[in-house]
């Protein structure tokens, strides 16, 4: 179970310091978990919530499946299907149903440790954010035909780093657990990938092309 949310600050000319230094991060050391994340693209920062407040948040998603009245239970197996569940895309990411505006995803959105995270990595407090859904997803479905699809959520048009994705875990997920899959280092070839003209996978799950998803580039190879 976790929430996935974007942020990038909210008027780059504006800052103190000069945006292309924002955006190309001229390289310094930090002392903390934002040298791995510029090192490698990524990186893990604990401790953002409290294990209540994750206990909390997963109560709140459980809450908003039952609200659909499909029949759902979380302790009946038999239910974790698509008939008795909202519809979610590769069974278990929501992005309807006005659920970005939802209560808890507001509270999760406006967490203390969450905006903490971001206004480091951005060096500014004024930050705008597109919180893009969350994820539910239920163990051993069967009834789920799943196929990775890697792809990047950037534009290749926009140089450097300019937006930060970033995904708020609610749940005590392990190394025998099933879920998001990083590119380590990636990051560092954006520019240099992009820089020959490139074509989008055909993927069966692109979105369509007349949505021109122009920050949704999916890979091949």
């Amino acid at each position: 179970m976790a929430a996935v949310q974007t942020m990038a600050p909210a008027d780059v000319p504006q800052r103190n310091v000069h945006a292309d230094d924002i955006l190309q991060f001229t390289p310094k050391t930090y002392g903390d978990w934002r040298d791995d994340f510029h090192k490698y693209g990524c990186t893990v920062v604990k401790g953002v919530i409290t294990p209540e407040r994750a206990a909390y948040y997963r109560e709140k998603q459980i809450e908003w499946l039952k609200k659909f009245d499909l029949g759902f239970d979380e302790n009946d197996k038999s239910t974790w299907t698509a008939e008795h569940l909202p519809y979610s895309f590769k069974g278990g990411m929501y992005f309807l149903y006005g659920l970005t505006h939802e209560n808890f995803i507001w509270e999760a959105r406006c967490e203390p440790g969450v905006i903490d995270v971001f206004a480091k990595l951005w060096e500014d407090e004024e930050l705008i954010v597109a919180f893009d859904g969350m994820n539910i997803s239920f163990p051993q479905r069967a009834d789920v035909k799943w196929s990775p699809w890697p792809h990047c959520d950037q534009a290749p048009k926009r140089k450097g780093m300019q937006s930060v994705q970033g995904l708020l875990n609610f749940a005590p997920n392990g190394p025998k657990d099933g879920g998001l899959m990083l590119m380590k280092g990636a990051s560092n070839l954006f520019d240099e990938f992009f820089a020959t003209k490139r074509q989008s996978f055909a993927h069966e799950d692109a979105p369509p092309a007349d949505m021109e998803f122009e920050d949704h580039f999916l890979f091949c190879e």
